[in-house]
């Protein structure tokens, strides 16, 4: 069984606080929110068998949890507010930041991973033997593996390789009927499903060898940018907007000239400035470092055709009237993953409250020009079906029948009660 720790009373309050929160901090959400009854942190895949059956018996909630980087409600524990009934069902959090061991497989160029090992670590040892992951998300340093895949998240590398779920060979995951291994295309029942069909025990993601790279930027507008960036056969794209520049200064201490900038990535050669791609590089990881500058941070994510974004930062800056910046993450397939962050003061509620809003019209803009949401978590299940497309039916029905109690994570994803509604209405009445 996972080892018990006894948490002194005093400490226990600060823990079931800590696991209610996530990156994010949505306004009125914490009413929504259920403090958790039990905390595992589970050793090894026989511990974790061990808690989803002492859960299914006591009819509980399971609730899978990596480092808590994304800002999508993912890992809440959240009340049964179907029907607006308050759940009296325990939630059972599984921390798998014990699990955290991996293997490198040199021949076949795979990395095993256990779902707490964190992507910066396994990347430091594949360096050791001329070895690199093909994509890592920006939160590497902290970020675990099961949670970026349960997200199925863009980041660096994904111009050239795609998301992550272009970049799994296999996973080997738990429910409560047992453990499975899923590959090709069965894997879309838990890419990007964080955990509601079952929780990751085991990832296999590719990796490749080394290369020498360089690092280029460019003062360019993001029409300019999508010419560079598509051109070659380039690793990754950064486009930083000025408004982002002028907020990234301010946070990290850096003095980049506030114009919109590029940066690539590439093994070609490119007639750039060097060092100024060097200094994004190497300040690339935790973007949302900015909301010390609110203190505190509204941000939107959304996932357009590369073709369709210079207009959408266009409109978006003049809509959004506080100082924001935005930053893209291009990927394979002529797309890009697009970061608005808006600094607000969290502790003044209706401020904070109405800035918020302005997530809500990204996402409708984005929407109006062939975008979807970057994933859904809790705080956007009303945008499943969007973000799935065609799959939507057939995802939603083998949730049904692997959890047909609704036990694994529930409230993500898929909309559930009446929160997923109130988002749709938000769409409709904030102009």
């Amino acid at each position: 069984m996972a080892e018990v720790k006894e948490i002194p009373k005093s400490d226990w309050a600060v823990h079931r606080y800590l696991y209610t929160r996530d990156i994010s901090n949505a306004p009125v959400i914490n009413l929504l929110l259920k403090q958790v009854d039990v905390i595992y942190q589970p050793r090894n895949e026989r511990e974790v068998l061990e808690v989803l059956r002492i859960a299914k018996e006591e009819g509980a909630t399971v609730v899978p949890r990596g480092a808590g980087t994304s800002g999508y409600g993912g890992v809440l524990p959240v009340k049964d507010i179907a029907l607006l009934r308050l759940s009296r069902r325990k939630t059972i959090m599984i921390d798998f930041t014990r699990m955290d061991d991996f293997e490198i497989d040199e021949e076949k160029r795979l990395i095993e991973c256990s779902p707490g090992a964190v992507w910066w670590e396994v990347e430091k040892k594949l360096n050791k033997k001329g070895l690199t992951l093909r994509v890592y998300p920006t939160s590497a340093p902290s970020s675990t593996v099961a949670g970026w895949i349960a997200q199925n998240g863009y980041g660096v590398g994904s111009l050239k390789y795609g998301g992550i779920a272009e970049n799994v060979e296999k996973l080997r995951v738990a429910d409560f009927s047992g453990v499975k291994e899923v590959e090709g295309k069965d894997l879309k029942y838990y890419i990007g499903m964080e955990g509601i069909t079952g929780v990751i025990t085991k990832a296999w993601v590719k990796v490749k060898e080394m290369e020498e790279m360089k690092y280029y930027g460019f003062h360019v507008s993001a029409k300019e940018a999508n010419k560079i960036v598509f051109a070659g056969d380039h690793y990754a794209g950064l486009f930083l907007d000025s408004n982002y520049v002028k907020l990234k200064n301010e946070a990290f201490g850096t003095e980049l000239p506030e114009k919109d900038t590029l940066m690539v990535a590439t093994t070609e050669k490119l007639d750039g400035d060097e060092s100024l791609g060097e200094e994004i590089w190497e300040t690339r990881f935790y973007p949302m470092r900015v909301r010390r500058l609110g203190p505190g941070l509204v941000a939107a994510e959304n996932v357009l055709p590369a073709e369709s974004i210079p207009a959408y930062l266009n409109k978006l800056n003049k809509m959004i009237k506080k100082p924001h910046g935005s930053e893209i993450w291009y990927s394979k397939g002529r797309k890009g993953a697009v970061l608005s962050f808006i600094p607000s003061d969290e502790r003044k509620f209706f401020s904070y409250a109405f800035t918020w809003f302005n997530s809500i019209r990204a996402l409708k803009l984005a929407k109006s020009m062939r975008g979807v949401p970057y994933s859904t978590g809790f705080y956007l299940s009303s945008e499943a079906k969007l973000l799935f497309g065609g799959d939507y039916s057939e995802l939603r029905e083998y949730k049904r029948n692997v959890d047909p109690k609704g036990q694994l994570n529930p409230g993500k994803v898929f909309p559930v009660g009446v929160f997923p509604l109130a988002m749709g209405i938000l769409q409709k009445v904030i102009p």
